[in-house]
């Protein structure tokens, strides 16, 4: 009896494993064109992240890939403060054109902060300046390392996630990116020429919003009424911001960074602050239009007041967080200017103030353009789906 019932055990697992099988055939059928783009994918990427790092020949300036570092540390202080130099001296071997090949020494002095310069190791490739040769060995300068292939890891990471996350819409967003980085770098050399900041900069908005949107959520009714959102809570927020500037002193543009045109400062502050907050502005756009136009779809009988209600609630819902998205993007940068101060006994409380208020200025009028984004995306929601609703 017993070996009856170990033999119909035994029937019934085989029987789950070729069910199992069968389940897993299927699904690999299934999902096989997938996982040949994935491969092909992933092919393509690490094809291209592998030529990154093998494209010395590419660059017309010396690059050398240091084989040995010794650092030995040296008597020189900055300023009093302790942070200490050391004293590199480093071989390694030329690896793009005509000294191909030959070994190279290399001098490098660097401090324990890192502030202004680099420490070197083993395996690096640096750019090397004012190159000779002294008896078969090649000296020069070390301008910078080469870091175009953790670049194009990065890059590749990106591109791998995105699509591997978001499928469809995620190549439409890669799409995006890539044309909105394409634009960005052509009005820039626009403005090199001489074109207008201000000028280019509303142009800009205007291609990044459209762009954007109906590449990631399509060509309907939604995307049309997160464009609307997103231009009309911009140009609010401006106009606050020009009446702000008419009743008061102003923004002390002194404290620009890198200036270079002082003529234009105002120009090149208001771009800013309008390109800067575009990214949160059109997230809480199309999540709005995105819920409302969900809502109206489940219920077309819904009462107008619980859809003010719960288009309220949602944009209570991500107005934190988008505020915080407006915090760390702009003082991420600062971290470093944040440290340096303070390690020069400079209190926090100046550095704000002193240091880094146009950080500040864009945060706050970041924030303000994110809070009205809310009122207004409700309603050219409302205005756009008042279509779709019967009214009772």
């Amino acid at each position: 009896m017993s070996s009856q019932n170990n033999q119909g055990k035994k029937f019934d697992i085989r029987k789950k494993v070729r069910e199992l099988s069968r389940k897993s055939k299927l699904v690999l059928m299934k999902n096989k064109r997938r996982l040949l783009l994935y491969g092909a994918l992933i092919v393509i990427l690490l094809t291209g992240v592998w030529l990154t790092d093998h494209n010395d020949q590419w660059y017309s300036a010396t690059i050398v890939k240091i084989d040995h570092a010794e650092n030995s540390p040296t008597d020189l202080y900055r300023n009093g403060t302790g942070d200490r130099y050391y004293e590199q001296t480093l071989t390694g071997t030329v690896q793009n054109g005509t000294l191909k090949g030959h070994k190279a020494l290399l001098k490098n002095q660097y401090s324990i902060s890192g502030v202004f310069d680099e420490t070197y190791k083993a395996g690096d490739r640096v750019f090397v300046t004012s190159v000779s040769s002294e008896n078969g060995t090649i000296t020069g300068t070390i301008s910078g390392l080469k870091r175009d292939q953790y670049i194009a890891a990065l890059c590749a990471a990106l591109i791998l996630f995105i699509l591997l996350v978001a499928n469809r819409r995620g190549f439409f967003a890669l799409l995006s990116l890539t044309a909105n980085i394409a634009i960005f770098w052509y009005a820039l050399t626009l403005y090199a020429s001489g074109t207008n900041i201000l000028l280019l900069g509303n142009i800009l908005v205007l291609l990044f919003t459209c762009l954007s949107l109906l590449l990631i959520s399509g060509w309907n009714q939604k995307t049309f009424a997160a464009i609307c959102s997103t231009l009309i809570s911009i140009t609010i927020t401006l106009l606050l911001f020009q009446l702000t500037m008419s009743f008061t002193e102003g923004v002390d543009y002194a404290f620009m960074e890198y200036i270079t045109s002082p003529a234009d400062l105002p120009e090149i502050f208001m771009a800013q602050i309008m390109i800067g907050g575009l990214g949160a502005v059109m997230d809480v756009a199309i999540t709005e239009a995105s819920s409302i136009s969900e809502l109206i779809a489940k219920d077309k009988e819904i009462p107008l007041k619980n859809l003010i209600q719960s288009g309220r609630d949602i944009g209570h819902d991500i107005m934190g967080t988008m505020i915080n998205v407006m915090l760390f993007t702009y003082i991420s940068g600062s971290i470093p200017l944040i440290i340096l101060k303070m390690n020069s006994e400079i209190r926090l409380h100046t550095i704000i103030l002193w240091h880094m208020p146009m950080e500040l200025y864009r945060f706050l009028i970041g924030s303000i353009g994110i809070l009205i984004s809310i009122p207004v995306s409700i309603l050219v929601s409302l205005l756009f789906f008042r279509r779709l609703r019967r009214f009772a």
